[in-house]
């Protein structure tokens, strides 16, 4: 199971995020191939002369480097669109990808004046284009979860012919459910398969999906176990209006569910930069990457966090977390807070060297429970003064 990073592209579309430099860009891309991530979506070279000066840099650094990603660039259904890319394929060492995608949805055709025909026409030039110049590439089925499967499947069929070896499935709109991701990605595999019949091998069926409802990552884990081989996201969730699948939580899923090769213990550090590098802070309660995720001051939780550490790390991660914050090179954090009891105010006054007799565990609770946020250790030490009791 395969994880393309689209942070860079379709993450950068957010109308809030800032573009990072392109040394930032460099660094992004190394830190993303350590976590696993095996292709990059990295730009649309067609769209000014500077994006195509970029990409070139770009594939320059991952050949100088060395760095295990799969550069692949958007492309227009248009043979135009598509000839900066072969150009930085003929240019590089490795196989620079091409992707083009096509408006399928009724909608969108009906708003951009097109026919189901001109799209197949589109698909079919465009297609021909990068096989001529010898460039691989995949064909992005823009809107595919609102558009009819006979129609979709006669798509499928020229990207096919033409020799696609993606297609990637877009929920454009973040329009789907979880059955409804898994349902288009199967019909969209059975109609590639009867489209290579007799013609060569068939293409592999990547998932794109967006936020909008809520439902990314449940659509992309939905898409993965249908059969989907690759899901494209953006890291922090960026993107457009409520962003892409987020990369941390796919990582983490796969990790999880025994994929080899992801290296969850290098995706705080990533996140981080990432955040730095677009402007785009990570909320205190993010899934994995937050302040928040793997810290408690709930009376009952920390009373049974501090007796699962009998047990060991893994026992201790796992009792009040679906998810083991070791893998992610965290460590559960015992806080003092208004909902907290004795345990917590132990665990406190345990982390800054302090004693924990009765007198003193009262005082910390007292403190604690009169304020309305959780007790930093700078005020228990406060509260403690110099003599190590209460003052």
């Amino acid at each position: 199971m395969g994880i393309e990073d689209d942070s860079l592209r379709d993450g950068l579309q957010g109308a809030f995020v800032r573009h990072p430099a392109l040394d930032e860009k460099k660094a992004l891309l190394e830190s993303s191939a350590a976590i696993g991530v095996q292709a990059a979506m990295l730009g649309f070279p067609s769209a000014s002369p500077g994006a195509r000066a970029e990409a070139g840099r770009l594939v320059e650094h991952l050949d100088r480097r060395g760095v295990p990603l799969v550069p692949r660039f958007l492309a227009l259904a248009d043979p135009a669109s598509i000839a900066p890319i072969t150009e930085l394929d003929r240019g590089s060492d490795r196989d620079v990808w091409a992707d083009f995608f096509v408006g399928c949805s009724p909608l969108r055709r009906r708003v951009e004046g097109w026919t189901l025909d001109s799209v197949l026409d589109r698909i079919t030039s465009a297609g021909a284009a990068a096989r001529e110049a010898g460039t691989r590439f995949g064909v992005s089925l823009e809107d595919a979860t609102r558009t009819p499967p006979e129609e979709l499947a006669r798509m499928v069929d020229a990207a096919v012919g033409v020799g696609a070896e993606v297609l990637t499935v877009c929920d454009t709109v973040g329009e789907s459910t979880p059955e409804g991701a898994a349902r288009v990605v199967r019909a969209v595999r059975e109609a590639a398969r009867g489209a290579a019949a007799g013609r060569g091998p068939e293409p592999e069926i990547w998932w794109h999906g967006h936020d909008d409802r809520g439902f990314a990552l449940a659509n992309a884990i939905a898409a993965a176990e249908a059969g989907a081989d690759t899901i494209s996201g953006a890291f922090l969730g960026l993107g457009e209006r409520a962003g892409n699948t987020a990369l941390e939580l796919v990582v983490m899923y796969l990790y999880q569910a025994g994929h080899p090769g992801y290296r969850p213990d290098r995706v705080l550090g990533h996140c981080r930069r990432l955040a730095e590098a677009t402007g785009m802070p990570v909320r205190p309660n993010a899934p994995l990457i937050g302040d928040q995720a793997f810290a408690t001051c709930t009376g009952t939780h920390v009373a049974a966090l501090v007796k699962a550490r009998r047990w060991g790390r893994e026992t201790e991660d796992l009792v009040f977390s679906s998810v083991p914050a070791a893998a992610l090179g965290r460590t559960q954090t015992i806080m003092v807070g208004p909902t907290s009891g004795r345990a917590a105010a132990r665990e406190a006054l345990a982390s800054i060297g302090a004693p924990a007799d009765e007198d003193t565990v009262e005082a910390v609770l007292a403190r604690a429970r009169s304020r309305d946020r959780w007790l930093p250790p700078s005020e228990i030490r406060a509260l403690l003064g110099t003599g190590g009791a209460p003052a």
